[in-house]
């Protein structure tokens, strides 16, 4: 009977499982890859005059929400008539960081949750 269960592979917890982790992944890098974009256009100051520029800066400004007020923007360049000062956004890097530990634990605790469901 034992070899039967192993045979049948997977239970459709742990299946469940995966596919949550997977998702879960998959999210954290989508958020991810648009953080890094989002601090390069900050970075060089680019101005959401293109629909992309613009999605960008308003997708980040909602991922960003729990950590705004963290860290100061460091502003660098000159000129006022611009509506995007260049800028080194420390929070964006720590909310990078924030968002990878937390897939980490979560693909842990799901990868624990299955090991404990196989048993």
């Amino acid at each position: 009977m034992t070899d039967d269960l192993a045979q049948s592979g997977p239970g459709p917890v742990l299946r469940f499982a995966r596919v949550l982790t997977t998702v879960v992944f998959a999210y954290t890098l989508v958020i991810e890859v648009v953080l890094l974009i989002g601090f390069v256009c900050l970075l060089f100051g680019l101005e959401p005059s293109s629909w992309f520029v613009e999605w960008i800066y308003r997708v980040v400004d909602r991922t960003m929400q729990p950590f705004r007020g963290i860290f100061s923007a460091i502003q660098y360049g000159t000129g006022s008539d611009v509506e995007v000062r260049p800028a080194i956004e420390s929070s964006i890097l720590f909310a990078m960081i924030v968002y990878g530990i937390v897939a980490l634990v979560a693909h842990d605790l799901l990868d624990w949750l299955g090991r404990g469901r196989r048993r």
